[in-house]
């Protein structure tokens, strides 16, 4: 498997990674507001005047705001979806009027664009959300202070953008109101997690199986994460919401059930993997009979079997309990303490604090934005572009490392631009003002949502013509500024790529920053071996959390891996070669699971002394990776319960020693380096 990596990004696979479309439902509904909430401004504007260039431009500035909080109602449920966008429009509004104010003066500019960059790459600390939020606060602060909107008062452009966005807002508000609050994100996060256990258990025994579990994984972290996200003290006292939260709990057993019989080789039942397919079906369709489980059929001497049993009839009670709880007249109940409590804006900041204070990471991507952002902002200075907020606007979105590999984003959002800066100034030059125009921007705005989870580049071929549409409209435009405008795009992405991108040691170190990321992961899987086979008094839920962070770690390395792969192959080489070691030590931990679950079944233990051996063993496999050398052959138990684990352990010796080899550069590959040590 190994092997098969490296020669694939050795062959270019990181040109299909930069190609490659992600899977993603269609989100009609938010496409339909994306589509009324930004077009709706504008387009009375180009219907009723449409040349008037102060109401055009007036009406272009209101959808701006509608499209900012349009890009951040992504996967969000409930009140977190709401706080979201009102984050997203209340920074993206004062980003509007720190532009507007220093507009027309060149150093007054520069140092706005320097502190907008300042305060963006800080807020990258705080969260995903902020991080996003203080995107479009510096998209807009470099926008306006670099674009004339045509108002008779320029401090009416801040304002109208505001009301586009709280425009925009109401109608996600209006949206909810009228459908009620009915958990449907919640549900069908649920549902994922159903089928996904459903399609994990048909794969048992096939080449298939792989995939289906880290399937899997992923969706019980987002459904951990959509719940969570969407309780407040209100919803947490909704007993709808908390039957929900007590679903997600109990696939707790169930996933340790359809691990072990995963991991057991027998072929499972069918009616299982149906029933488990019809409780998702009913968990997106609720209806007031819920599905039947299947009927019991023991299996001799096969006790995973029998844990998979006990597991759907708890299941079926849990269901059961769901489709009791009318849909109107609910009662308040007290909130379920099992989901992870959100953390506060104190606690972010604390978070955020010591990540600035521990390390130079921090820092060194905020000091690589704010040095890209200066340099754009000067460039466009000293060469006194016509369209100069196209060049620092690229290296606002394209610098921003949190979101992702800045190379792929450079060249995804170079490769989008040519595309969309071409079709922008040509609806602008050649689409008559009026309906077609509004036709244009309606179709632009429903692509917005569908286009922005499957690839950076089709959003950029998407975002670019809207923007430079609404941007440019009441102005008007002629062929001639689409060169110009494609050369100001490719010199913003030209500025990341030698100056943020290129230069920097901590862009080569990345493949040692995943080794590292690996061997923490080792570290985790040694913890929960500890708490899962040690046996006494263990409780389920510590048990069932560490189990899910864990398989968290593994879903997280495999994000960060996934994306090194549309890097050069100099860097994606030497990422990719540890995938192999992350796919292993997820078989260890699914045999820890597997054994944990079956043992309990049988009332049988792992004795004190093996379980100490396969702890040792794994944190000598994160001390082997940290010190770049092949794993040391500590012993392993033999036959008995832990046998299963061990073999695992063994496999994953090889995989170390594979993956350290091949992840140094070639001309460092040291000739002779001994193998794996047996156990």
């Amino acid at each position: 498997m190994a092997t098969d990596s490296v020669a694939d990004a050795a062959r270019g696979s990181w040109i299909r990674a930069l190609l490659r479309m992600k899977p993603a439902p269609i989100p009609w509904d938010r496409a339909v507001l994306a589509a009324v909430g930004i077009a709706t401004p504008v387009g009375l504007a180009l219907l009723l005047a449409p040349h008037d260039s102060a109401l055009v431009g007036a009406g272009s500035l209101a959808s701006l705001g509608a499209m900012v909080v349009s890009l951040m109602d992504t996967v969000a449920a409930g009140i977190d979806r709401v706080h979201r966008m009102a984050l997203a429009a209340v920074l993206a509004s004062l980003g509007f009027a720190l532009g507007t104010a220093v507009y027309g003066h060149p150093l007054l500019t520069l140092i706005a664009v320097i502190a907008a960059a300042l305060f963006s790459g800080l807020a990258g600390t705080l969260g995903a959300a902020t991080s996003r939020a203080a995107l479009y606060f510096l998209m807009y602060a470099v926008t306006a202070a670099n674009a004339d909107f045509g108002l008779a008062s320029p401090w009416l452009a801040p304002l109208i953008f505001f009301v586009g966005a709280v425009w925009r807002l109401l109608l996600t508000v209006v949206f909810a109101g009228v459908g009620g609050r009915t958990f449907s994100p919640e549900r069908r996060a649920l549902a994922a997690v159903y089928t996904a256990l459903a399609d994990q258990l048909r794969s048992a025994g096939t080449a298939a199986s792989a995939a289906a579990g880290t399937a899997l994984t992923q969706a019980l972290n987002d459904a951990e994460d959509t719940l969570t996200a969407a309780r407040t003290p209100i919803v947490a006292r909704d007993p709808r919401f908390q039957s929900l939260v007590g679903l997600l709990d109990d696939s707790a057993d169930t996933v340790d059930a359809v691990i072990a019989v995963s991991e057991s080789g027998r072929s499972p039942d069918p009616a299982a993997a149906a029933y488990l397919r019809a409780v998702a079906r009913w968990l997106r369709e609720p209806t007031p009979s819920a599905p039947a489980p299947p009927p019991a059929s023991p299996v001799p001497d096969a006790p995973e079997a029998e844990l998979l049993a006990a597991a759907l009839a708890r299941l079926d009670t849990a269901v059961a309990r769901v489709a009791a709880i009318p849909s109107r007249g609910r009662r308040r109940a007290r909130p379920d303490p099992s989901l992870p409590e959100r953390a506060t804006l104190r606690q972010r900041l604390r978070r955020s604090r010591r990540a600035l204070v521990a390390g130079g990471e921090a820092w060194m991507a905020v000091l690589r934005l704010v040095l890209c952002m200066a340099i754009a902002q000067g460039v466009c200075l000293l060469l006194d572009l016509d369209r100069p907020y196209l060049v620092v606007l690229t290296v606002a979105q394209v610098m921003k490392p949190d979101f992702g590999s800045v190379f792929a984003r450079a060249v995804q959002r170079g490769t989008g631009t040519v595309a969309g800066v071409l079709l922008g100034s040509l609806a602008i030059a050649l689409v008559p003002l009026g309906g077609w125009q509004v036709l244009l921007i309606l179709l632009l705005a429903a692509a917005l949502p569908i286009a922005m989870p499957r690839n950076f580049a089709l959003y950029a071929a998407i975002s670019t013509p809207l923007a430079v549409i609404l941007v440019e409209v009441h102005a008007g435009s002629h062929s001639a500024l689409v060169e110009s405008r494609m050369v100001d795009t490719l010199v913003g992405c030209a500025i990341v790529l030698l100056v943020g991108y290129l230069p920097w040691p901590s862009t080569w170190r990345a493949p040692r920053r995943v080794a590292s990321d690996v061997a923490d992961l080792a570290r985790s899987v040694a913890r929960y071996a500890a708490i899962a086979l040690g046996g006494g008094a263990t409780d389920p839920g510590a048990v069932a959390q560490a189990r899910r962070d864990t398989y968290r770690r593994i879903s997280d390395l495999r994000v960060v891996i996934d994306r090194s792969r549309s890097d050069p192959p100099a860097i994606s080489r030497s990422a990719v070669a540890w995938s192999p070691v992350v796919t292993a030590l997820e078989r260890i931990v699914d045999a820890i699971t597997s054994t944990a679950a079956t043992l309990a079944v049988a009332g049988d233990t792992v004795d004190r002394r093996e379980v100490v051996q396969l702890t040792t063993a794994l944190t000598e496999l994160g001390q082997a990776i940290d010190g770049d050398h092949a794993p040391t052959a500590t012993p392993l138990p033999g036959r008995g319960p832990g046998e299963a684990v061990a073999r695992q352990i063994l496999l994953a010796r090889t995989a170390v020693a594979t993956a350290e080899d091949r992840s140094r550069p070639r001309a460092a590959h040291r000739k002779g380096r001994p193998g794996p040590a047996g156990g």
